[in-house]
């Protein structure tokens, strides 16, 4: 297929006619859409620069993200190298997966710290707003040999906010609606980091509110429903010693919907409301002239709950007449679901030289986790008989509930050397063994290398293995209550497996950089839902095991600076996914996802801009039907109108794509329509 239409062509030449006419010369030696040399630790858990590594890695930076009017943590992966949001997943849920891998098997984590599952086992990355997050590492590949359990597609690492020695702070205020004058939306993010003696600190906080939008108006239910999140970070450091440095910190997010959902058996007022709270404490002590030991432990606990009711609280009324009597039942309906689910870690990791040429990580980490299920549906009949004697109402009233608990708890140890004795071969080897209470034990190794040619050119390869144990919803829950079909879950899934391969190469010089990688993922015994009983209704799906699965692609990136402040990049991925029991290609991985995006940026003026293009290929949504494509594109401009103040403006899916068919009922990116925005950013 074509990645950019002959519209999305014009869009970027108007943009590179109009700001040559102005601009002048960018003086940096990067540009956006392409990640510079940063220093990064979720690839390794040392800190690294980006060339030295034999990874695929795309950081993101706080200045992308903000370029990008991102509202959430979804927002910001949806222009991520080859991640996507392609899953049929209910409860409005926003979700990101690496390399056609399902969500489950990419790893999501918050400053180093597990991500906490909610409402069907998934992680709801809507909850996390962009003003809080400072940046992100993601690692493509098998990750399991660092981080256990779901690292098998990749790591998504979010850092927040953190101190800084000197006084920083901002306040960010923004508002925006969709052309449809719906899905009206104010957000307010403030920060402030420092550092006072010996405590540093950041604080941020952000509140969000945006109304509920419907693009389909052949039904009540609503596309998207009204949001408000309030949310908070702290992050604190304390130099106890010149060699021992305390840490600790909170991550906290209050998140309601409030929409209508059309169900069978009518149209039911639908609220949610979910709290999510990290707490982590630590120390880092230096334990010689190259190495140091960290020690730390977080709380996490996340509570989700529901209530769905008969819309407006209006009965569904139904009649018969027979005998001469007239019998009349007005029923109402009310389910209530709760999750609650808490998560404890410990982690002890140790990093050290060891005869020149190796850094040594070792550690440890002990997690356990606990999640409690609650549902119940309340119905109540009231009973009317008329005839030639009244009856008079009845009320009778049925209650059912279920309720599951489960708790699961891991022991991980790996250790890890970083080796560069063959120079200017560098070769990382890492092992890991996990015990899990469910599944028993897994080992799972790694091994990377990278070979610079010359100052310009690289090579790198790796082969990693990786392993996901089946969440407690899979195993123990299921749902009865979605909408379209019944989810059972399975007591006696195994756990998936997988092996992973992978070849790159990276070329840098001056203002032009390039880097080509090709993998090949294999999951043994992937969890799937499977149709166990097709009816015209609702239909019923189980957990189970397939026996093989694959995916493959290759991931090209390429960005140019161009004269007069401009800069081009470009991240395209090409996928193939199948069944290997089967043949049929997995559902929801798209063939291709490109991302186009023109930059301009004029230093006197204070202006800068861009322009960005995502498209997204066909995909399977059954093993019989494939949907198309679409593309979206989104514009960003910003002025300077003081030394401390910057005005901005921004418009989302430009040309109104509907690119619902992909999303599905995930509130995904375009799903809204055309959006317009604008805002004002204040710092210190």
């Amino acid at each position: 297929m074509n990645v950019l239409n002959s519209r999305s062509c014009r869009i970027v030449m108007a943009a590179a006619i109009i700001g040559s006419a102005s601009s002048q010369a960018r003086a940096a030696d990067t540009v956006p859409g392409w990640t510079a040399d940063e220093i990064v630790i979720t690839a390794t858990r040392t800190e690294n620069p980006v060339s030295k590594l034999p990874m695929a890695v795309e950081v993101i930076t706080r200045e992308k993200i903000a370029e990008s009017g991102a509202l959430n943590l979804a927002d910001v992966l949806a222009e991520a190298e080859d991640v996507n949001a392609l899953e049929p997943v209910n409860g409005r849920l926003g979700v990101a997966k690496l390399r056609g891998l399902g969500s489950s098997l990419t790893l999501v984590l918050i400053d180093g710290y597990r991500l906490q599952s909610g409402f069907q086992g998934y992680s709801d990355l809507r909850e996390i707003p962009a003003g809080m997050i400072e940046r992100i590492e993601i690692v493509r590949g098998s990750g399991s040999a660092l981080y256990g359990s779901d690292a098998v597609g990749g790591v998504i690492n979010v850092i927040t906010r953190k101190p800084t020695k000197d006084l920083r702070g901002g306040l960010s205020v923004s508002g925006g609606e969709s052309r449809a004058r719906e899905a009206g939306t104010v957000e307010t993010d403030g920060w402030l980091t420092g550092s006072a003696g010996k405590l540093g600190f950041a604080v941020a906080g952000t509140y969000y509110d945006r109304d509920r939008y419907d693009r389909d108006k052949s039904d009540l239910m609503t596309d998207g429903d009204d949001r408000r999140i309030a949310s908070g970070s702290v992050a604190l450091t304390y130099d106890l010693t010149p060699g021992v440095k305390l840490t600790g910190g909170m991550v906290y997010s209050d998140n309601s919907l409030d929409g209508i959902r059309t169900q069978t058996s009518g149209d039911f007022d639908r609220w949610v409301d979910s709290d999510r709270l990290l707490v982590h404490a630590g120390v880092e002590i230096k334990t010689g002239e190259e190495s140091n030991l960290a020690l730390q432990f977080a709380r996490s606990t996340y509570d989700w709950s529901s209530l769905m009711e008969n819309y407006d609280g209006v009965p569904v009324i139904t009649s018969s007449t027979a005998s001469g009597t007239t019998t009349t039942t007005a029923t109402t309906t009310a389910t209530r679901t709760k999750v609650s689910q808490d998560y404890d870690q410990f982690d002890a990791r140790w990093t050290g030289r060891f005869a020149d040429h190796h850094r040594l990580t070792a550690g440890v980490e002990y997690r356990t986790e606990e999640r409690d299920d609650f549902s119940s549906t309340v119905t109540t009949k009231v009973v009317t008989k008329t005839g030639v004697i009244n009856s008079g109402p009845t009320t009778t009233e049925t209650t059912g509930k279920t309720s599951i608990s489960h708790d699961v708890d891991n022991l991980g140890l790996y250790i890890q050397d970083e080796f560069t004795g063959l120079k200017p071969l560098t070769i990382i080897a890492g092992v890991r063994y996990d015990d899990h209470s469910d599944f028993g034990s897994e080992f799972s190794p790694k091994l990377a290398a990278l070979l610079p040619i010359d100052s310009h050119f690289k090579l790198r390869a790796s082969y990693g293995e990786g392993f996901r144990a089946p969440s407690i919803y899979e195993l123990y829950t299921g749902s009865l209550t979605t909408k379209k079909s019944i989810v059972l879950s399975n007591p006696d899934l195994k756990a998936e497996r997988s092996k992973t391969w992978e070849v790159g190469a990276d070329f840098s010089r001056g203002g032009f950089n390039a880097g080509v990688t090709a993998f090949r993922n294999e999951v043994r015994d992937m969890i799937s839902q499977v149709l166990m009983i097709d009816t015209p209704t609702t239909d019923t799906y189980q957990y189970q095991n397939l026996s093989k699965a694959m995916t493959r692609g290759i991931e090209i990136s390429a960005s140019l600076r161009l004269p007069y402040g401009f800069a081009l990049s470009d991240r395209v991925s090409f996928l193939d996914s199948q069944n290997l029991d089967t043949g049929e290609a997995l559902c929801f991985v798209p063939d291709v996802v490109n991302i186009l995006r023109l930059d301009y940026t004029n230093g006197t003026l204070g202006l800068k801009g861009n322009v960005r293009i995502v498209t997204t290929g066909t995909q399977h949504s059954s093993d019989a039907e494939k949907i198309p494509g679409y593309t979206l594109v989104n514009c960003y401009v910003s002025k300077k109108v003081a030394k401390s103040t910057e005005l901005f403006a921004g418009v989302d899916n430009l040309f109104n794509d509907d690119a619902n068919a992909g999303y599905g009922n995930n509130e995904g990116a375009g799903a809204m329509g055309t959006y317009f925005y604008g805002g004002l950013n204040f710092k210190l």
